[in-house]
């Protein structure tokens, strides 16, 4: 997932404080407190965890509330935006560990796909290699989809490629520009990081397979988060900061919905072109670091998913897995 590096444990904060401060503009303490039923101190604690998180909070008067509006996802909403699947489960949550490991929960609970999950604020969404990313209230957007692919010959992990390119289809529909894909999971705006996709399979005896699409989108990202890595939003991207996060949710819910559905039949050959045309790393240096070191030239990918490095040895195909990808000086 995209956004704020984060590897500590975070304490949160009461449920519906965040909702209850995007709907109402002005609360004393103890109104906050009777309204969600807890103590006055977990609502203090709760106001100073919003904050750390770059939340402006007015204080006027001894009250508190947004300084700017904050439009947080709304089931309704989607659903209404929403004409793909009707028999998709939505779970639409103020805050949430990580999407991708609230639906597995689900998923192990008996709960069946198709589902979908979204929150508002997510504490410890999972990238690629173990990493953790934290997202801002309101700054990001993440979602996930749980989806049966029993029907399926075999896992394809071109699934992750082929969501990318749903993903990009949808921003540039929407007005964005400047986007590319960065093998295997990265979409790039203006070359700096704006989201990523986890893809993974869960397999369970008499119950058949199912895979966990996960997603994570920098929507307004504050400019001065300590990330690791060149990071841009959808404001970079040209994006009208007035789409709604809801409209946007629904879009993409739609669009990777109905990719789902038609996989793995006609699979990545739909969507290999439009990859290759966004390929983020076509002609450039890279240097690929895995079980050996690889340096080359990024030539695209084949039929199969795999990135294409152009090395001093010749042509070398790279299985998407425990590799990292750089762009070489």
């Amino acid at each position: 997932m995209s956004g704020h590096s984060f590897t500590d444990n975070h304490p949160g904060f009461p449920d519906g404080l965040l909702r209850a401060l995007a709907r109402r503009s002005s609360w004393s303490r103890a109104e906050l407190a009777r309204h969600l039923m807890v103590a006055e101190a977990e609502v203090e604690s709760g106001l100073e965890v919003l904050g750390s998180l770059g939340l402006a909070l007015l204080r006027p008067d001894n009250r508190v509330g947004l300084e700017d509006p904050l439009e947080l996802l709304d089931e309704a909403r989607i659903r209404a935006a929403f004409g793909g699947n009707t028999d998709l489960t939505l779970q639409v949550l103020e805050q949430v560990d990580s999407t991708n490991t609230r639906l597995e929960q689900m998923r192990r609970q008996g709960m069946a796909p198709p589902m979908a999950c979204l929150a508002d604020i997510q504490w410890a969404g999972r990238g690629r290699r173990g990493r953790q990313w934290l997202m801002p209230p309101g700054a990001g957007l993440p979602l996930s989809i749980l989806w049966s692919i029993r029907h399926w010959p075999a896992p394809d992990p071109t699934i992750t490629l082929a969501a990318g390119v749903v993903v990009i289809r949808v921003l540039e529909a929407l007005g964005a520009r400047g986007l590319s894909l960065k093998w295997p999971n990265d979409i790039l705006v203006h070359g700096r990081k704006l989201g990523g996709i986890l893809v993974e399979g869960h397999a369970q005896a008499g119950a058949g397979v199912d895979l966990i699409l996960g997603l994570g989108l920098n929507l307004r990202l504050p400019r001065d988060l300590p990330i690791d890595q060149p990071y841009g939003d959808l404001r970079d991207a040209g994006l009208d900061l007035d789409v709604s996060r809801n409209v946007l949710a629904a879009r993409l819910l739609e669009a990777l919905t109905d990719m789902l559905a038609t996989y793995p039949e006609p699979g990545f050959a739909a969507y290999r072109t439009p990859w290759q045309a966004h390929d983020a790393c076509a002609g450039r240096p890279v240097l690929i670091r895995g079980a050996r070191t690889l340096e080359g030239t990024g030539c695209g990918v084949d039929a199969g998913g795999r990135l294409q490095v152009l090395t001093a040895e010749g042509m070398v195909s790279v299985e998407a897995g425990e590799v990292s990808l750089r762009f070489a000086p």
